[in-house]
């Protein structure tokens, strides 16, 4: 197979109810110079049969390389050794992309070779294939993706990513300490940003699942993947100023996810230090009503059923 102009990257960790899916979406392509760089990451379930199953009727299209379970970040990493092709597109093993994904974003670096990553919307479904709410857009008026992904006020979707190699060579690939936590997707992003342009294409390219999560171990690992997230920002000339608002996100960030699990003092509580440690942040003012009218909301419930039990006496 001559180089291609695509490499496609698909981490893989356990994820055998979804990986011939997601390997169907790239199939679906209508961009068709690409190749595809499965990196089993020591699944232990059927992951490793379906890619090299993949693999063997591909005619040398898909490669698959075995490592040691070792994380995400060194996942893509070993994917990014591997890959020959000038763009680098990224796609998680239980996500899925629209049939015309690579071609907008390949159209996109043409238009403009200076550009260090191209992404797009997400539409989230859960782990049956269900859409769980309108396509997620992001973006639309954001004058500084830097600081727009510091301060978390817009996410990149890794699933919808495509960076140009030239912006690897230049800032880096993953960095590993990651592995385990989150947030390597966003580190690596910040970097790309603080370097090269980055285009944000309006459309939904990718079908992200959502899987249900633990709560101890998700802010666990929240919070120390954040950490290494601010130390690595206030080392960097554009980071510095915009610690604090990154302190301020961490501890927002942390109430919104109470807020998910019905934990309402909690989620109060954590708005209001947010806004403490940055009072003029106005996404932080906007949170705090979020979460203030949510909370009135579920107390007025819990009031009315409460009152309902008590007349059924």
């Amino acid at each position: 197979m001559e180089r291609p102009r695509v490499s496609v990257i698909v981490p893989v960790f356990n994820r055998d109810a979804w990986l011939g899916e997601a390997l169907d979406s790239i199939a679906a392509q209508t961009y068709e110079d690409y190749e595809v760089i499965i990196v089993d990451d020591g699944s232990t379930d059927r992951s490793r049969e379906i890619a090299l199953d993949r693999s063997r009727k591909s005619r040398g299209r898909i490669r698959v390389i075995a490592i040691g379970n070792s994380g995400v970040a060194t996942a893509r990493n070993t994917g990014l050794s591997e890959a020959r092709g000038l763009y680098f597109a990224f796609l998680d093993s239980d996500d899925a992309w629209l049939p015309d994904h690579l071609e907008r974003a390949v159209a996109a670096f043409e238009h403009d070779p200076d550009l260090g990553l191209v992404h797009a919307n997400i539409e989230r479904i859960d782990t049956r294939g269900r859409s769980l709410d309108v396509p997620v857009r992001h973006w639309q008026a954001v004058s500084d993706p830097f600081e727009a992904i510091a301060l978390r006020h817009e996410h990149v979707a890794c699933s919808t990513a495509v960076v140009a190699r030239e912006a690897i060579e230049v800032v880096g690939k993953f960095d590993e300490r990651f592995n385990g936590l989150g947030c390597e997707d966003r580190d690596l992003w910040l970097r790309i940003a603080d370097r090269f342009r980055i285009r944000y294409l309006d459309h939904v390219a990718t079908r992200y699942r959502v899987h249900p999560t633990s709560l101890s171990a998700d802010l666990a690992r929240m919070h120390q993947a954040r950490r290494l997230l601010i130390e690595k920002l206030g080392r960097s000339d554009r980071g510095r100023d915009l610690v604090a608002g990154m302190e301020a996100m961490i501890e927002s960030d942390l109430g919104l996810e109470y807020l998910m699990r019905r934990k309402h003092r909690d989620a109060i509580r954590q708005q209001w230090l947010a806004i403490r440690l940055d009072p003029t942040a106005r996404l932080l003012w906007k949170r705090l009503a979020r979460v203030l009218f949510t909370s009135c909301l579920h107390g007025l419930s819990a009031g009315r059923a409460s009152l309902s039990m008590r007349g059924a006496r």
